[in-house]
């Protein structure tokens, strides 16, 4: 909830703390990003109040407070251009266009509103256990246990070892989700990529040097070393799941990311810019347009980060607008079990949603990937309560934006 308001903003004097309150329901767990769905709009709708109290733009008083070097203790920040976010943003989505005053906006009957946010979410890496086979023919094959929701890891992988390895991407076969198969990262955290990736890469990077030198022995290319010295295939393999290596592996995982901590403060970052319609008679609420620009790292395939970060987008206005877990007060039980009273966002409440990424590698992370799963969620309630807000002069606090709050 409060890993973002630790990072975002200079600032010279900083409270950030966390209250644990005992109640009798149902307990508070993971929802899409761990927190930072929430703590963003709490601290990107409060940036926006400070702004027009100011009367400075939502968007310049978050350039004007963006920190060279993290705000709570002076470490480096390994990869930041969420300034660089917010300006192609901005000129993306017209930013310079929007009149400052609440309720000044109008088209026909609807009130008008223009929102933005940050997005933010750190990055982590996980261990995990890989083996690459490279056959004769030429066929690659990775293993690794990690599980594929349908977010395109599996694809991201044979790429990153097609690439590796200097074959097309046609000849990379992975196996994954199977606990007989080598332990991979869990999709959470939005580590999956960035950590499967730096064991595919050493592994790869065994293998190429195994190949070089079959090929210096028998006197001919890498790419017929195998043929040449009858070999089947070559194998590589990082990490282990049993044993002392795999005691090692976890002491490495432990010793790097204490390094990293002490060194580096690493994100995936973003701005998302909304404009939202209001009938002012009855409350109704609808998100026109959305833009959102990300500082992601590296991107492995266009289409997959793409579609990540407008699923996030859509999670988002389902958050911002009508998911609500109803609690009955007298019992503490949930009155809206079923997806029949829990409304969750369809094609009809969904806006053309613009992306852009800026696909600049992050030095300090395997290939200069980051992360993209839980990012673009961050900060989307944000944006859509601070264009609630400008079209209508109402500031919402309590989410979901419903009608009651708005009438």
């Amino acid at each position: 909830m409060t890993s973002q308001s630790r990072h975002l903003y200079a600032a010279d004097h900083i409270l950030v703390r966390q209250s644990l309150v005992e109640l009798d329901t149902t307990p508070n767990t993971f929802m899409r990003a761990p927190g930072e769905a929430i703590g963003t709009f709490a601290l990107e709708a409060t940036v926006d109040e400070l702004a027009h109290r100011l009367g400075i733009d939502p968007v310049e008083l978050r350039l004007r407070n963006e920190p060279a070097v993290n705000p709570l203790d002076g470490k480096k920040f390994a990869h930041r251009m969420l300034r660089e976010c917010f300006v192609r943003g901005a000129a993306e989505f017209g930013w310079a266009d929007r009149s400052p005053e609440p309720g000044s906006m109008r088209d026909g009957r609807w009130l008008v509103g223009w929102g933005v946010a940050a997005a933010y979410h750190p990055a982590v890496q996980f261990t995990a256990n890989v083996r690459v086979r490279l056959s004769a023919d030429g066929a690659v094959l990775v293993r690794c246990g990690f599980q594929e929701m349908g977010m395109g890891g599996a694809t991201a992988q044979a790429q990153i070892a097609a690439d590796a390895l200097g074959v097309p991407v046609e000849s990379v076969r992975v196996e994954y989700g199977d606990s007989d198969l080598p332990t991979g990262a869990p999709a959470g955290g939005s580590a999956q990529t960035a950590s499967v990736a730096a064991s595919l890469l050493t592994a790869c990077d065994k293998l190429t040097r195994a190949l070089d030198k079959l090929a210096k022995q028998h006197r001919t290319f890498p790419a017929e070393a195998l043929r040449a010295a009858g070999k089947p295939y070559l194998e590589a393999a990082v990490g282990a799941d049993s044993g002392l290596g795999a005691v090692a592996g976890q002491l490495r995982f432990f010793s790097k990311f204490a390094l990293d901590q002490r060194r580096w403060v690493k994100a995936a970052k973003g701005a998302h810019f909304c404009e939202v319609r209001v009938d002012p008679d009855t409350g109704e609420t609808r998100i026109s347009r959305w833009t959102g620009v990300f500082d992601v790292g590296r991107v492995i395939n266009a289409k997959t980060a793409v579609s990540q970060l407008k699923g996030g987008i859509v999670m988002g206005i389902g958050l911002a607008l009508s998911e609500e877990t109803l609690v009955d007060p007298r019992t503490g039980r949930i009155m809206n079990p079923s997806l029949s009273e829990y409304h969750v966002p369809v094609h009809a409440d969904i806006p053309p949603i613009d992306v852009h990424y800026l696909d600049e590698p992050d030095p300090t992370m395997p290939l200069g990937l980051i992360g993209i799963g839980e990012v673009g969620i961050t900060g989307v309630a944000g944006a859509v309560a601070n264009a609630v807000f400008h079209a209508t002069g109402k500031r919402v606090r309590d989410l979901p934006i419903t009608l009651d709050k708005l009438l």
